[in-house]
C-alpha cells in the first residue's frame, strides 16, 4: 500500500496520496477528485507503464463487489477530461483494445515533497509564493464548503416529501425499464441497481411479457450519462422508466420517472424514501403506479408480483450480485457468483432462485472446461433439486435441470421434458429457448435449432448468446462463411466476446485459413469448449508437424496440472492423423462427459474418422444424433 505521505508527479499534475487530491503543478490548483475516481487514478499511477486488464482494475477498485465495465469506462472518461486529454489523445491513459488500460505518462514518486494539509513554514520564499499559496488554499477550502452546502441542499430538495404526480393515462404501451443509476456517481452499487431493474421487469412482465423489454436488452444502458429517450428509440419502445437510487445504511432513496419516447414528455414521477427492509413493497408500489400510468389493468389485482422469492432484502441484494457476476461468465466471475448465491442462501435457506443460480454457475464451469464435469455437475444437480423441492413450479429451475440432463447426464428425452415444462411455466424465458436450440443442434436438427435461437433472440434482442449459438450451428453444418458473417456482427457489438471469438477460430480452421486462425488465437487466451486444441490443430493442418507435436506435449502436460477436456486432445491427434490416439482420447472424453462430445457426429474436424467402425459405435453410445451418418447408417 502506498504510504499516506507519498506524492506522485506526472506531466502537468501531482497526486497527493494523504490528502487525496490532484494538483496542477503550474498553479497549485486543486482539482475535484474523490471516491472511485481517486482510487482508479491512484491505481493507474501506481502501476504506470503496466497493461492493466479491465477485470484486474474492476477487482482492485471495487473489491468484493460486482460491477459492470461501464462503471470503469465512465470513470476513465472522467479522468481523461480532468487531465485535459482531448478525444483520441493518450498523453496519460491509453486504451488497449480488447484488453484494458495503461498509464503511459512517466510517474515520479516524491515522498519528500508532501506536507500535511495546512502546514505553514516559518521561512517565506523570496517571491512570497507561500503566503499566496496558503491564501489560495484557504479560498479553495471555503469554495469547497460552499459547494458541499449546495449539494446537500440539492439532495434535500430532491428527496423532500412530495405529492405523487397524477399519472397521465396512456393505453397500449410497450415499456423499457432502464437500469437504475446512483444518485451520486461515487455511490455506485450496480448489483442493487440491476437487481431493482430486474425485479420491476419481472413484476410488470407478469402481465404482458412481450410488452416489457427484458434485462438482457436494457442492461447495456448503465452509463451515467445515458440519453434516456435515445435508449428508448434504440429499443423500439413507446415509454421508458428511468430511476436513481441511493442506499445509506437501512434507508433506501429512490426517484423514478416515466417518459414518453415520442416527445420526451414526463408522464409520471415520484420520490420514495423508506427502510431498505421494505424494498419488495417498494417494488410493488412502483410497478402498480407505472401500470396505472400506462392504463394497464392487472389480472391478479393490486399486487403485481405476488409473494417475493425471499423476504430478506439482504439476501435479495446478494442474489442480484450473483446474477450480475454470472452474466460475465469468466472463471473468476463465476466463482464470485457462487459465493454471492451461497451468502444469499445462508440468509434465506428457502431462496429457490439462489439455488438455481448456483446450479447455473456450476454448469457453466463444467461446459466451458473451467472445472472437470464430474466435479461440478453433481453439485449443480443437488442445487437444482433443492430449488425444485422449495418451488416445484420454478421455470428457471426446470430449465437448469434440462441443461444438466443434456450436458452431463445424456438424458435427452428427460431434458426435452424439462424444457417443455419450463416454457409452460414461463414462455418468456429466453434462456430455455436457447438451451433447447442446443439440444436440437446436437440431434442434427439445425433448422429447429436455428428457430429456437431466433425465438430467444426475439425475446431478448440484445442478448448475444443466441446469435453466437446460431453461428455455431452453422459451423457444424459447414456453412462457414454464413457463420463468420454472423460472428462479425456479434464482435462489432462486443469485441471482447469470448464465445464469439471461439466460433470464429473454428470457422477459420474449417475453411483452412490457418494463419488467420493462429493470429486470432494469439490475441489473448480463450477458455471455451475446444479452445485448448486450436493452436495444435492449426499447426498440424498447416503442415508444421514438429511445432504441432510440441504444442500437443504442452497441452498434455497442462492436463496433469488442471482440467483439460480430453476432447481437445483428441482433436489435436486427429489433426495429426494419429487415429489410434484420437480414439483413445475420445473414449476418455465420453467417460469424462466433456461437453463437445455431444456434437461428435457433426464436428468437421473429425470427418476423417467417420469411416472407422469405432466412430459409428461411439456415436451410437452417445445416443443423441438422429440423422443418418456418413455411409447411410443410422445410430441406435
Amino acid at each position: 500500500m502506498t504510504p499516506s505521505h507519498a506524492r506522485y508527479e506526472f506531466g502537468d499534475f501531482a497526486l497527493e496520496v494523504g490528502q487525496q487530491r490532484l494538483l496542477r503543478l503550474d498553479t497549485g490548483e486543486s482539482l475535484p477528485l474523490a471516491g472511485k475516481a481517486y482510487d482508479t487514478l491512484l491505481y493507474l499511477v501506481e502501476h504506470a507503464g503496466e497493461l492493466l486488464d479491465k477485470d484486474v482494475l474492476l477487482n482492485a477498485i471495487w473489491p468484493g463487489v460486482i460491477v459492470e465495465e461501464n462503471s470503469l469506462t465512465q470513470i476513465v472518461s472522467t479522468l481523461r477530461q480532468l487531465l485535459g486529454e482531448a478525444r483520441g489523445e493518450n498523453r496519460y491513459i491509453a486504451t488497449v483494445s480488447r484488453k484494458g488500460y495503461r498509464f503511459v505518462a512517466k510517474a515520479t514518486r516524491r515522498d519528500d515533497l508532501a506536507q500535511p494539509s495546512g502546514a505553514l513554514t516559518s521561512a517565506a520564499s523570496p517571491s512570497g509564493a507561500e503566503p499566496a499559496t496558503a491564501r489560495r488554499r484557504l479560498g479553495l477550502l471555503f469554495a469547497g464548503i460552499a459547494a458541499l452546502i449546495v449539494v446537500i441542499v440539492a439532495i434535500a430538495f430532491l428527496f423532500r416529501p412530495t405529492a405523487p404526480q397524477k399519472p397521465a393515462a396512456v393505453a397500449g404501451q410497450t415499456l423499457a425499464i432502464l437500469p437504475f443509476k446512483p444518485l451520486l456517481p461515487t455511490d455506485r452499487n450496480e448489483s442493487l441497481e440491476l437487481g431493482m431493474t430486474e425485479s420491476l421487469i419481472s413484476s410488470l412482465g407478469r402481465y404482458s411479457p412481450r410488452a416489457i423489454s427484458p434485462l438482457s436488452s436494457v442492461r447495456r444502458y448503465t452509463a451515467l450519462d445515458q440519453d434516456v429517450i435515445a435508449a428508448g428509440r434504440e429499443l423500439g419502445v413507446d415509454t421508458v422508466l428511468d430511476g436513481s437510487l441511493q442506499r445509506r445504511g437501512d434507508r433506501l432513496r429512490v426517484s423514478v420517472r416515466l417518459l414518453r419516447v415520442a416527445d420526451g414528455k414526463q408522464l409520471w414521477a415520484q420520490n420514495f424514501d423508506q427502510e431498505f427492509t421494505t424494498i419488495f413493497d417498494l417494488q410493488d408500489v412502483i410497478a402498480e403506479r407505472v401500470a396505472k400510468a400506462l392504463a394497464v389493468r392487472w389480472a391478479g389485482g393490486a399486487s403485481t408480483r405476488g409473494a417475493p422469492y425471499t423476504q430478506d432484502p439482504e439476501a435479495y441484494a446478494l442474489y442480484a450480485s450473483g446474477r450480475l457476476a454470472w452474466t460475465r461468465q469468466t472463471e473468476p466471475s463465476l466463482l464470485q457468483a457462487i459465493a454471492f448465491f451461497e451468502q444469499a442462501i445462508a440468509r434465506d435457506p428457502n431462496y429457490a432462485l439462489a439455488y438455481t443460480g448456483l446450479a447455473d454457475s456450476y454448469a457453466v464451469m463444467g461446459v466451458f472446461g473451467m472445472r472437470a464435469p464430474h466435479e461440478v455437475f453433481p453439485t449443480a444437480r443437488q442445487s437444482v433439486e433443492k430449488a425444485l423441492s422449495i418451488d416445484p413450479d420454478l421455470a428457471a429451475a426446470h430449465s437448469a435441470l434440462g441443461h444438466i440432463k443434456v450436458q452431463y447426464e445424456h438424458d435427452w428425452e428427460g431434458a426435452a421434458r424439462e424444457y417443455v415444462r419450463a416454457l409452460q411455466l414461463d414462455p418468456s424465458l429466453a434462456l430455455t429457448h436457447h438451451r433447447r436450440g442446443l439440444l436440437y443442434a446436437m440431434q442434427g436438427d439445425i433448422d429447429r435449432a436455428e428457430a429456437e435461437a431466433a425465438q430467444a433472440q426475439q425475446l431478448e434482442p440484445l442478448w448475444l448468446a443466441p446469435r453466437v449459438a446460431a453461428a455455431n450451428f452453422l459451423y457444424y453444418a459447414k456453412r462457414y462463411d454464413e457463420s463468420m458473417r454472423l460472428i462479425e456482427q456479434v464482435l462489432a457489438l462486443d469485441e471482447r466476446g469470448e464465445s464469439a471469438r471461439n466460433v470464429l477460430i473454428r470457422d477459420l480452421l474449417g475453411k483452412g485459413d490457418y494463419e488467420r486462425a493462429l493470429k486470432e488465437i494469439d490475441k489473448h487466451p480463450l477458455q471455451a469448449p475446444g479452445s485448448n486444441a486450436y493452436r495444435g490443430e492449426a499447426l498440424a493442418l498447416s503442415g508444421r508437424r514438429k511445432e504441432a507435436l510440441a504444442e500437443l506435449d504442452r497441452v498434455v502436460k497442462l492436463s496433469k496440472e488442471r482440467y483439460v477436456s480430453a476432447y481437445d486432445i483428441a482433436l489435436i491427434y486427429a489433426a495429426l492423423a494419429d487415429t489410434e490416439n484420437a480414439f483413445q482420447w475420445l473414449e476418455r472424453a465420453f467417460e469424462d462427459r466433456s461437453s463437445p462430445i455431444n456434437f461428435l457426429a457433426q464436428d468437421p474436424m473429425l470427418d476423417a474418422l467417420h469411416v472407422d467402425p469405432r466412430f459409428q459405435s461411439l456415436v451410437q453410445r452417445i445416443g443423441i444424433y438422429h440423422r443418418a451418418l456418413p455411409g447411410g447408417t443410422r445410430p441406435g
